[in-house]
């Protein structure tokens, strides 16, 4: 049978983009380290479940250490994970929070691999363990009195969390429980242990961070069921963009003001955890807006061929600026992971950084085709020699990416000819002149558009946004690598 792509996903927006044109590292955690130490100093020790565990986490570790890796080996990692899954299917049997650990690491060595299917699958097969474990429940300190324990429990739900909405927004694809079915509380620092336990305190550090992207992946899964779902709405599109642009900025405004403050410049230097945060609050940002840019497009490129249906209304200021923040979003995440690139510190194998990469670029090339604009185009052909390079290194996910970049390109190359034989292109309907340090997520634009009541985006709610999309099947006989 052939696989339903969700409209929310990246592939599936180049794709009606085409069509539009042509018709620092992390440390071990202490829990894990210790469980090593132990194994290493007697073997005897290591049972099932916990070399389960460490073979797990070998698999992370070497595919996330790993540069390259040709054609003719196996991907890093790769017999790690097959003795991990093989030795789950027989712990499963009984449901343990080590089983949904093991799980959480699974699902993201799965997603390196570009098993994105079965990356979303694992996540919500471990969020379905922490149910019936009770995990998506507050346990009280009479039942458990353990305060370390208590935390720990709170943060494996937690992590599950994220991995279920993260990839059901990345996939455009339902998640696994409602938010209304969970009483839980959110992650906390236990600052009554005592600085000497250096261990506890380190499993339970990033706080404010890991809180961050719990709230952040819940908006994510929730602008891609509100805008690109196919359920019914009893409100209209436009209004359901501003509320997803209203959540963001509430979110951010709620952050620490350290934390905020750094996901807002990224300076450099930055962790891990504030750049990921950045690069991911910027995608929810375009996930929210694309829709206006790809139908701004539209009504341009029909305006420009003579082909725009009478009646059809303007494009409204609202929709200028919503296209303009989408593309300003994306030269954002393009100048952090251009960077990350040159500084060496982008992993080759890690799906959620070439996944932005390969986001930032389709937006970038449809800036270059409404305005015109030089940059954007040159940066789009930076971002492609990026991918292109990480799939020379053996990254699965940026051999996929680049077969839609090539096909990509030879559109543009195609429009680039059609304007030299007309002398003119598409009307920029958006402005280049815009500043690389425009401070977008706080600035003006943003504000004006949130201050507004409404959103005029009249133009696009009987679009094929609600109706007119057909549905994405992705060939069966497609390569499993890029699946």
């Amino acid at each position: 049978m052939p696989i339903l792509i969700g409209e929310a996903t990246d592939v599936a927006f180049a794709t009606r983009f085409r069509q539009e044109i042509l018709g620092k590292s992390q440390n071990h955690f202490p829990r894990l380290q210790n469980l090593l130490e132990q194994a290493i100093r007697n073997p005897a020790t290591c049972d099932l479940l916990s070399a389960c565990k460490l073979f797990a986490l070998f698999a992370l570790g070497e595919a996330y250490s790993t540069r390259t890796c040709q054609a003719e080996e196996n991907f890093p990692g790769i017999r790690y994970y097959i003795s991990a899954t093989r030795m789950l299917r027989v712990l499963c049997e009984e449901p343990k929070i080590d089983c949904v650990e093991i799980m959480v690491m699974l699902s993201i060595y799965s997603l390196a691999m570009n098993r994105r299917h079965s990356a979303y699958c694992i996540a919500g097969y471990a969020l379905r363990f922490c149910i019936i474990i009770g995990l998506h429940l507050n346990v009280s300190p009479q039942q458990l009195p353990d305060r370390e324990l208590r935390e720990h429990r709170t943060r494996v739900w937690w992590s599950a969390y994220i991995l279920d909405r993260s990839w059901a927004s990345m996939l455009g694809k339902p998640i696994s429980i409602q938010d209304e079915d969970i009483d839980v509380n959110m992650p906390s620092e236990l600052q009554s242990l005592p600085p000497s336990d250096t261990a506890s305190n380190d499993d339970f550090a990033d706080t404010d961070n890991f809180s961050a992207s719990i709230r952040l992946a819940n908006l994510g899964a929730k602008i891609t069921a509100s805008l690109y779902s196919r359920r019914s709405h009893n409100t209209p599109f436009s209004s359901r963009v501003q509320q997803a642009l209203q959540d963001l900025s509430h979110w951010l405004q709620g952050l620490p003001e350290p934390l905020r403050k750094c996901i807002e410049h990224v300076p450099p230097g930055s962790t891990m955890h504030a750049v990921t945060l950045h690069l991911y609050f910027n995608q929810c940002l375009i996930l929210a807006s694309r829709p206006i840019l790809l139908h701004v497009l539209r009504l341009r490129r029909d305006s420009s061929m003579g082909t725009l249906e009478p009646g059809t209304e303007s494009i409204s200021a609202s929709a200028i600026a919503l296209s303009e923040a989408c593309v300003e979003c994306a030269r954002r995440s393009y100048r952090v992971l251009s960077d990350s690139s040159i500084n060496g510190s982008f992993p080759t194998f890690d799906y959620t950084y070439t996944q932005y990469l390969f986001s930032v670029a389709i937006v970038l090339a449809i800036s270059s085709v409404l305005a015109e604009c030089t940059t954007d185009g040159d940066d789009f052909e930076t971002a492609a020699q990026i991918l292109e390079q990480l799939d020379q290194n053996g990254s699965f996910a940026a051999k996929e990416f680049c077969r839609h970049i090539k096909a990509t390109s030879n559109m543009l190359i195609q429009v680039h000819a059609e304007r030299e034989q007309v002398g003119h292109g598409l009307a920029p309907a958006l402005n280049d002149t815009m500043g690389h340090e425009t401070e977008l997520l706080v600035g003006p634009l943003l504000q004006d558009l949130l201050s507004q009541t409404e959103l005029n985006l009249q133009f696009l709610e009987a679009s094929a946004i609600d109706h007119g999309f057909q549905t994405f099947f992705w060939p069966e006989e497609q390569d499993d690598n890029c699946r």
